[in-house]
């Protein structure tokens, strides 16, 4: 016999409904005898009552049908958590609570009870309706009962399965082999072993028995897989949603060897991801601006303040040329200006064709012959098309013209 007694998971939270959970089904497994020790205290009245000790050798508070999870009698939705407070006997009631304070501890240790307490209620109430409706579906003429909190035991090993899969469960092995120093024999077993070990025999097991009657059946090892499979559902979610910080420990994690790696490491790789998904969000907001075509003032602004704030930022030719183009058409000159002065700083493939539409701004609507010209000078007339090569001559000869007509302005460097 193996005794599960701790845990190296890390717990950051106080398990306070796992704790009350307990407490509560301890005190309905032995609240009748005690309440009628105390309404009977009289010694020679034995009106059927059952001694304590007797009760908790032989049995427990089994409670009305109603309070179990009843198959063939209808949806009872309520049914799913009063069943699971109530226990057959006290190896059945020790074993659950044992088992629901070691993996209880370690899920509501990782989020709080105000996230663990929809979970274990949730997971009771969803789970019983299921079964009823997969009886009423598949086996309407099969009748029975069942109770117990095993199979939301269940539900909560296995999302301590996807969250904590390499922690150690620290087990004592009773009855069985001693140390010389006569001291229990003591080990540590990772928690994907002894979770997955019950898992995957109830899985086997459920199997079986399906297969064996052809139809749904409410055995046990069923009941521990339904629990164990919405279990594993929540877990998943709740770490795909990032809910839950598993500290790179979950069983996603483990797979993909992110548990191996430094802290820091980790920290630089989960900044760089979200500067990679603020950088998308913002190329998203400038191609909504640009497809608008009524605001390219906007959309140039949105492209200096990422450049700004990320090093990895990196407007793509199209949209660049695009904010270019609207400025021009909307006659936004200054803006024009200083975009495209922005697009020669960087080694980008159109440098001729911005410097043409640069020289061309500058002198024929801002008046600028002198800025037009050193802007033509950096164009590399044998990489321009015929078109272009035209266009070239015939601005440096306007601009040469408004030289000598005594046209003055600064010189910038283009």
């Amino acid at each position: 016999m193996f005794i599960p007694h701790g845990t190296d998971a890390p717990i950051y939270h106080i398990p306070a409904v796992t704790i009350t959970v307990i407490v509560l089904n301890i005190g309905i497994f032995f609240a009748p005898p005690l309440i009628e020790q105390v309404q009977s205290p009289n010694p020679s009245d034995t009106r059927d009552r059952l001694p304590l000790l007797t009760w908790v050798i032989e049995g427990g508070y089994s409670g009305p049908d109603y309070y179990k999870l009843q198959f063939g009698e209808g949806i009872k939705p309520w049914q799913g958590i009063t069943a699971s407070f109530l226990h057959a006997s006290t190896m059945h009631l020790m074993g659950n609570m044992l088992f629901l304070l070691l993996f209880g501890v370690i899920v509501e240790g990782k989020i709080g009870w105000w996230k663990f307490l929809p979970i274990y209620f949730g997971i009771a109430l969803i789970r019983g309706v299921i079964l009823q409706v997969l009886v009423m579906l598949f086996n309407p003429s099969f009748h029975g009962a069942a109770m117990g909190a095993s199979g939301l035991v269940y539900a909560i090993m296995a999302i301590a399965l996807i969250w904590a899969p390499l922690n150690n469960i620290e087990v004592t092995f009773a009855g069985g082999r001693y140390r010389t120093n006569h001291e229990l024999e003591e080990m540590d077993i990772p928690i994907y072993a002894m979770a997955g070990i019950f898992i995957v025999l109830d899985l086997l097991f459920s199997y079986a028995i399906l297969q064996r009657h052809g139809g749904f059946v409410p055995y046990t090892p069923v009941l521990h897989t339904a629990g164990a499979l919405m279990g594993a559902a929540i877990g998943i979610v709740m770490v795909k949603w990032n809910m839950v910080d598993c500290e790179n420990f979950d069983i996603f994690s483990v797979w993909a060897g992110r548990h191996e790696k430094p802290r820091d490491e980790l920290d630089v790789q989960s900044a760089a991801k979200t500067e990679m998904a603020l950088v998308q969000q913002g190329l998203e907001q400038i191609r909504q601006i640009l497809d608008e075509g009524k605001n390219p003032q906007m959309a140039y602004r949105a492209h200096v303040s990422m450049a700004d704030k990320y090093a990895s930022w990196h407007l793509p030719e199209r949209e660049f040329l695009t904010i270019i183009k609207q400025l021009c058409d909307q006659q936004w000159d200054n803006d024009a200006v200083l975009a495209m002065e922005d697009y020669l700083k960087s080694n980008r493939p159109k440098q001729n064709q911005v410097r043409l539409k640069l020289a061309s701004l500058l002198l024929e609507r801002m008046g600028k012959p002198n800025q037009a010209l050193l802007a033509l000078a950096r164009v590399a007339p044998n990489q321009l098309t015929e078109r272009e090569r035209a266009l070239y001559l015939n601005l440096k000869d306007a601009a040469q013209l408004a030289q000598k007509e005594g046209a003055f302005d600064s010189f910038d460097d283009w």
